[in-house]
């Protein structure tokens, strides 16, 4: 948790106030009082450090009681899986995750010591449907799990690329819309909902949520895009500048991703190519997720010409682990 005390001169009448929430809240247009000097202050090693290990912590401790929770949702719908982020990884995350936050989110978070809550997915949850209809059934039940208190639905990102079918359609989405919950201020709050375009393809469902108090993320996808979700994160990650973790890769595919980076790199700072690129990404989501919903064997679309051959879905299917 930030000691306020520290941010600086920006936010002397902060310091002067034992209501911290009215004068957090009083900067008002002037959000760059508080806001960043919050921002500023966070982002310093010292802090990212102290950040991402309360972070780890928190995910940590929701880990078995998310585990439970989900095992027995996802049951005969798909395959489930969770898993915790490293130490590392989320070091590289706080940056950007405290540059996106709003000047209502920060308030939230300072308020109510929610900092080690910044990341959403420090704990994250998924399930690989068994097929397209699973996820009828598997919204009932996180709905039901939504109403009985064992979870708390927040946030539903739809997520698809431009062209592909959604995994929720208007009436899920709908259904999601009318849950409402109780924030950390004790407001009822909807549940937000975005439905969103994913320029370079991506076509999945994210669920930011809590269990027994706990932040954790809830993925949904298909046998098909969640393969190709955890090969493409490299080059997300590349447009992100985030951290990559190459651990899981042979020596064989380490050289393989090398040259990929090389030329990725060089595709994203050229606008035409960049938007050419992403149109086969997107291309290449649409074909696993047609695939998926009528249940037939996938086949890779054409890279179109004057893209690297090094870029191909073919090759970014080699960085799967184990597949040189």
């Amino acid at each position: 948790m930030v000691n306020i005390a520290k941010i600086g001169k920006f936010v002397t009448n902060v310091v002067k106030s034992s209501d911290k929430r009215k004068l957090i809240c009083s900067t008002g247009g002037d959000r760059g009082i508080f806001l960043d000097a919050f921002k500023s202050y966070n982002s310093k090693p010292h802090m990212v450090n102290k950040l991402s290990k309360s972070v780890f912590s928190t995910s940590e401790q929701v880990l078995p009681k998310a585990k439970n929770v989900f095992e027995e949702m996802c049951d005969n719908l798909g395959i489930f899986n969770i898993r915790q982020k490293s130490l590392k990884k989320l070091k590289s995350k706080i940056p950007n995750a405290l540059n996106e936050l709003s000047l209502s989110e920060t308030t939230e978070l300072f308020n109510k010591g929610g900092i080690k809550h910044l990341i959403g997915d420090g704990c994250g949850t998924r399930i690989v449907l068994n097929n397209a209809e699973s996820r009828k059934e598997l919204l009932s039940r996180l709905i039901n799990a939504h109403k009985s208190g064992k979870i708390t639905l927040q946030k539903v990102e739809n997520y698809h690329g431009k062209g592909i079918k959604p995994y929720l359609d208007n009436d899920d989405l709908m259904k999601l819309q009318e849950l409402e919950y109780i924030d950390a201020f004790g407001r009822r709050q909807g549940v937000q909902i975005v439905d969103k375009i994913k320029e370079a393809g991506y076509t999945r469902v994210n669920m930011d949520l809590l269990v027994n108090g706990g932040r954790t993320e809830f993925q949904i996808g298909g046998k098909y895009t969640t393969r190709f979700g955890e090969v493409e994160h490299y080059l997300y990650d590349m447009r992100r500048k985030g951290s990559i973790n190459l651990a899981k890769l042979s020596v064989a595919q380490k050289n393989l991703f090398n040259k990929m980076r090389e030329k990725y790199l060089q595709i994203i700072k050229n606008p035409s190519q960049k938007d050419k690129y992403n149109d086969y990404l997107t291309n290449v989501w649409k074909s696993l997720k047609e695939a998926e919903s009528g249940n037939i064997k996938f086949q890779f679309p054409e890279l179109p010409i004057g893209l690297p051959k090094i870029l191909s879905a073919e090759n970014l299917f080699k960085l799967e682990k184990g597949a040189m």
